[in-house]
């Protein structure tokens, strides 16, 4: 009787914690347009908390620590605003003036090269399927000019959520311990352990990855815009925004990233477009070679195999955002699931 008594009350336990996971998730779910300022903030403060630990360690108070790393961060910040933000919108400006222009120029370019096509004697098919692919890739490009026109006019319509993700972010490193042990005790007791072993080799991965991956983005975006700058490619600083976030994605950023150069070369010279690629592969020699190495390593320990079909399952189920998250939980996917299976096995 004891016995069964244990086992109908574990059976309770695990379906009380199962519907408080499902509550739990169903209101995140409703209310997932205001947990975006959360998240960020969240990641903030990770990114932040290792810089508030150095200073705690060497004498200074927790709060006064936060301070300080948030003064060099805004600081910091708000010298790229202050010489960036003009910048920046004057390229968008100029950019979305000149449009139309590059739009007639491209679609001419794009003609010429299918009049070759036929004086070359191809077959109708492949030219049938070149001019759908280039209608396409002309619609994806228009598409993400004005993704990034809409996105600039969203910053400010949510300009109240930007200055609350600082606020939300002193307190998440503030509370950064109590919140880590409240969320433990969201596990079972006798999970606990495993939990702490788990998500300590987690929080290892993920620094590796989203630290050094943001890091290495930022120096391939200010390298990517300092040499574009120096061969005299317009929007430079745009083309360089863009190649670092491209950088955050593996393999196929440096790809994604090369396009608009080659693009706004090849609108201006050959010669200048070829400038450009070498300058981005330039670039990306740097970080492969020098970079990645040094900071990132093979701390990740994801095959190349596993990361391509991590980045072409991500960006299949969810764009962009997929291409972005891919490697970091394909990485935490493999550590839950590589000690999950060792302990069954063993």
């Amino acid at each position: 009787m004891e016995v069964e008594a244990a086992l109908s009350n574990g059976r309770w336990r695990i379906l009380l914690v199962a519907g408080f996971w499902v509550i739990l998730l169903l209101l995140a779910y409703l209310v997932r347009q205001t947990l975006l300022p959360f998240a960020i903030a969240f990641v903030l403060a990770y990114l932040l908390y290792p810089g508030v630990i150095w200073l705690e360690k060497r004498g200074l108070g927790r709060i006064v620590s936060i301070l300080a790393v948030f003064a060099v961060v805004l600081g910091g910040f708000g010298s790229l605003v202050a010489f960036g933000l003009p910048r920046i919108f004057g390229e968008l400006n100029r950019f979305s003036v000149q449009l139309p222009q590059y739009s007639q120029e491209l679609q001419a370019w794009l003609t010429r090269i299918q009049q070759d096509m036929i004086q070359a004697g191809f077959p109708p098919g492949i030219q049938q399927v070149w001019s759908e692919t280039l209608s396409r890739g002309e619609g994806t490009l228009l598409a993400a000019v004005r993704w990034v026109l809409q996105s600039a006019v969203s910053l400010a319509e949510n300009a109240l959520d930007i200055v609350l993700i600082p606020v939300m972010s002193f307190y998440f490193l503030r509370d950064w311990e109590a919140i880590g042990k409240g969320s433990l005790h969201l596990a079972p007791q006798r999970l606990r352990a495993h939990v702490q072993i788990v998500g300590g080799e987690v929080n290892r991965v993920l620094r590796a990855v989203v630290r050094c991956n943001f890091l290495m983005a930022f120096v391939v975006g200010v390298l990517t815009t300092v040499g574009l700058t120096l061969i005299g490619l317009e929007y430079s600083l745009l083309i360089g925004i863009i190649a670092g976030i491209a950088d955050l994605i593996p393999y196929f950023g440096p790809l994604i990233g090369m396009a608009p150069a080659v693009v706004v070369g090849l609108l201006e010279s050959p010669r200048l477009a070829l400038y450009a690629v070498l300058v981005m592969i330039i670039v990306q020699q740097i970080e492969s070679n020098l970079l990645q190495p040094k900071l990132l390593g093979d701390s990740v320990g994801l095959h190349p195999l596993a990361v391509i079909f991590a980045l072409l399952a991500g960006g299949h189920l969810f764009g962009i955002v997929g291409l972005l998250l891919a490697v970091p939980v394909a990485a935490v996917g493999k550590v839950v699931g590589r000690y999950v299976l060792l302990k069954v096995l063993v």
